[in-house]
């Protein structure tokens, strides 16, 4: 007797359970046929807000209260992650409608996007890879918005791969207008530059003085490397310059004696690096560089002149302390420093003017 007791509980436990599951079942389906109902009507109500929003620039107050009582709750706040996920899909379908149109109105796509900072998300994935496509665009305005876009998802590896694009790319690109988009970029800067470094050798020259150009305006953590570019003969000048100006924007002491070096005219180098150096040396003071500088002022090289001329101004000689070089035979040394004197004093008149009309 007591074993059928133990058998009845037992078939009325399976029995049970049996039932509980096929509850379970018909109440897991129901919250989802909800859960897409929901997020049907929240993708047609955003659709239509979002409509509602580019012809009268606002949302509607009743459209606010009514997101924020549905997201309140966890079924509202799943039924619009649904509804967003769908858009997200159409977002992408527009894009590339986009890329399909004239110049001009596949310029506005992107610049949309990064006027209202849409990338950032673990699922723009699809998104980059449109704007990366629009980097292909003949128009310079539809790259330059792109670009403009992607600097607003802060990711460097997606930076560095549109880079590789433009470098690889037959269109003209403006190095100015490429070191100063650089500067928007919303990520981690120092991830950045390390992408870019790791990626340095592959691009072409024209792109490395580029990255050296954002870098001398982004950071100064970066003098080693520079130097080192510096000195390798192997590179291209137009590099090596960049390097010069890197060094004068941050001062590295260990690069001081390849300065004087550089800043020393030599039949066997193009004049711009004792013309640029000259320019550099204005950031090291020292009893060497002063010798160097004045030695310069003598060259017959307009430009090696007038940079030595401004460094000795900049740091501290007047016109007492150069007065062997001003009253001396050499009239092309005596005009240079005559000049950048006067030119001195000119704009120290034009700030005390300036001082006074807004006093």
């Amino acid at each position: 007797m007591f074993v059928q007791i133990l058998i009845y509980v037992y078939l009325g436990i399976c029995a049970g359970m049996i039932l509980f599951n096929i509850a379970t079942a018909l109440l897991s389906r129901r919250r989802e046929h909800r859960s897409f109902r929901d997020g049907i009507r929240l993708e047609l109500t955003v659709s239509r807000e979002l409509d509602r929003l580019a012809e009268t620039g606002a949302v509607s107050e009743r459209h606010l209260r009514f997101m924020e009582r549905r997201l309140r709750r966890v079924n509202g706040m799943a039924a619009f992650d649904a509804a967003l996920e769908r858009l997200c899909v159409r977002t992408i379908t527009l894009a590339e409608d986009y890329c399909r149109r004239d110049e001009i109105e596949a310029a506005y796509f992107p610049y949309i996007i990064k006027k209202y900072q849409l990338l950032g998300g673990a699922d723009d994935a699809p998104l980059k890879e449109v704007l990366l496509k629009l980097l292909n665009e003949p128009s310079i305005y539809c790259r330059e918005n792109a670009m403009q876009a992607l600097y607003t998802s802060g990711d460097a590896q997606i930076i560095v791969r549109a880079l590789r694009i433009i470098d690889a790319s037959s269109l003209y690109y403006n190095t100015k207008l490429l070191a100063d988009g650089l500067l928007n970029f919303n990520g981690d800067k120092t991830q950045l530059a390390e992408a870019l470094w790791a990626a340095f050798e592959d691009f072409k020259v024209w792109m490395q003085v580029t990255i050296l150009n954002y870098f001398r305006f982004s950071s100064g953590a970066h003098c080693e490397r520079v130097l080192a570019l510096l000195n390798d003969g192997a590179r291209d000048d137009e590099l090596r310059f960049s390097c010069l100006r890197y060094l004068g924007r941050y001062p590295y002491p260990p690069a001081y004696a390849d300065l004087l070096r550089y800043a020393t005219p030599s039949e066997n180098a193009r004049w711009e690096y004792a013309a640029i150096a000259s320019s550099v040396l204005a950031s090291y003071p020292g009893a060497e560089t002063a010798a160097v500088l004045k030695r310069n002022l003598y060259h017959p090289n307009w430009y090696i002149r007038f940079n030595a001329s401004k460094s000795l101004e900049q740091l501290g000689f007047g016109y007492r302390d150069l007065i062997d070089v001003i009253e001396g035979n050499d009239r092309y040394a005596s005009e240079i420093l005559r000049y950048r004197f006067d030119m001195h004093a000119l704009e120290e008149k034009e700030k005390e003017a300036a001082v006074c009309t807004t006093a």
